[in-house]
């Protein structure tokens, strides 16, 4: 079997050190709700205290946040044989250019789009490098895919 070497890679435009802020903020979100389970029962936090419960629904929100993040694209590549490839940190998603319906910025929340495909959907930031080089790349392989907002 051949390897394929990566035609173009397009790469998300992210300041390091705003991903470590942001990588502290769900670290501190999540040890909260850790450490007030583990706190809350054995020394009694008092009745004017929150819950135990409450703290098991903070580390609820910061697990979903952090997943949320962590799972945008932080690279698409398209390959020799024209697969487009969307990698992030929990998933890498392959799709062919033919298979892409439509690319479309979300109305109701500004710097994301999403890049609907025939077994789902790729959600982004639009903060990646050449991106608009990429719906050119794109447009050029697929014509029909339909392209709005970006």
């Amino acid at each position: 079997m051949q390897k394929t070497t990566p035609m173009k890679t397009y790469r998300l435009y992210f300041s390091k050190v705003l991903l470590v802020i942001y990588l502290f903020v769900f670290a501190g979100i999540i040890l909260a709700g850790i450490t007030g389970i583990i706190v809350g029962p054995l020394w009694k936090i008092g009745p004017e205290g929150p819950p135990t419960w409450a703290f098991l629904l903070v580390l609820i929100f910061g697990l979903f946040n952090a997943y949320m993040w962590l799972r945008f694209p932080y690279q698409i590549t398209i390959h020799d044989d024209t697969r487009i490839e969307f990698r992030s940190i929990f998933r890498r998603t392959t799709v062919s250019p033919l298979s892409i319906k439509s690319v479309r910025a979300k109305r109701y929340v500004l710097g994301y789009v999403d890049v609907a495909h025939q077994k789902g959907t790729v959600h982004l930031l639009n903060q990646i490098d050449g991106f608009h080089e990429f719906l050119a790349t794109l447009k050029s392989l697929n014509p029909s895919v339909t392209i709005q907002g970006c």
